[in-house]
């Protein structure tokens, strides 16, 4: 039995009269899933429609080559990796399916949807060549030079990073660095002690979350099990509750915002640039996508 519960049953044992155990407990909170390398990104709305100037601008390259090329749809994808970062599991989600949330987009991490191309097509968008078909390839391809409209006007930027193709896996890499730090983390460590007692008290013994072999990630394929049984719906509800009683994500949080917050310090200078990229992106983005502004 949990500790919440426990609590509840012995104050109803202590006053007897009137004292009924309640039809459901507040359900806890979500923690807050913002971290500081957040802020030098744009949210998927903005993330979207930048991305979808920069492929107008390279299909227009394309035309321009002799290539009738075409980018897929762009849709805005939130990236959920800061939810991964926190440990946070959804106590509705759980009693409902267990650890099996909605499917996972590939291109959640940076919101640019996969795409195939030919030989051609790739040696003109990756600027492999000079010429196509006799007409100019513009430096680093037609997608540099896409990002090179995009990037005009960021404030306190070298002409080098204007004139260069924007790297969407900067920021997604730094976060990883942060990762890395808090994993050494001991404070996780011991959150993940103090988490495992719970569940022990609760029937189910797993040395940490990484453990319970529903939550393995998607891309774990060693062992194919079935999904939305009794059993790991169980395991779930209480793995959510433990979290919530031990204040494992807010543990998590803590060390995490720490780690991103050394990454920055370490890269500010580097971090500042993409800051101001990013919001030339966003403001030349809307006037490509606005003939009357373009």
């Amino acid at each position: 039995m949990s500790v919440v519960r426990m609590m509840v049953a012995a104050a109803c044992v202590a006053v007897v009269a009137g004292c009924s155990a309640p039809a459901a407990a507040n359900p806890p909170q979500a923690p807050d899933f913002t971290l500081p390398l957040d802020a030098y990104g744009l949210g998927a709305k903005d993330r979207a429609q930048v991305i979808r100037a920069r492929f107008m601008l390279a299909e227009e390259c394309m035309r321009h080559v002799g290539l009738d090329f075409r980018f897929p749809a762009v849709e805005p994808v939130t990236d959920l990796r800061n939810a991964d970062y926190l440990g946070w599991l959804d106590p509705g989600q759980a009693a409902k399916s267990g650890y099996l949330g909605k499917g996972r987009n590939p291109d959640e991490m940076t919101g640019i949807p996969s795409y195939s191309v030919t030989d051609d097509e790739f040696y003109v968008l990756e600027g492999k060549v000079r010429r196509h078909h006799g007409r100019k390839v513009p430096p680093g391809g037609c997608m540099a030079g896409a990002d090179a409209v995009l990037n005009r006007g960021a404030r306190g930027v070298a002409p080098a990073d204007i004139g260069r193709r924007f790297d969407d896996d900067e920021v997604p890499r730094l976060r990883d660095s942060a990762s890395d730090l808090a994993y050494e983390d001991p404070r996780i460590a011991a959150a993940e002690r103090e988490w495992s007692d719970c569940m022990r008290s609760e029937g189910f013994d797993y040395r940490s979350t990484e453990d319970v072999p529903w939550a393995s990630s998607a891309a774990d394929e060693r062992v194919v099990r079935p999904r939305g049984t009794r059993a790991e719906i169980d395991t779930a509800v209480a793995d959510a509750e433990c979290r919530a009683e031990t204040g494992y994500s807010a543990v998590r949080r803590t060390v995490y915002v720490e780690a991103q917050n050394r990454v920055i310090d370490r890269n500010r200078a580097r971090l500042d640039v993409i800051r101001s990229l990013n919001q030339a992106r966003l403001a030349n983005s809307a006037r490509v996508l606005d003939p009357q502004r373009r």
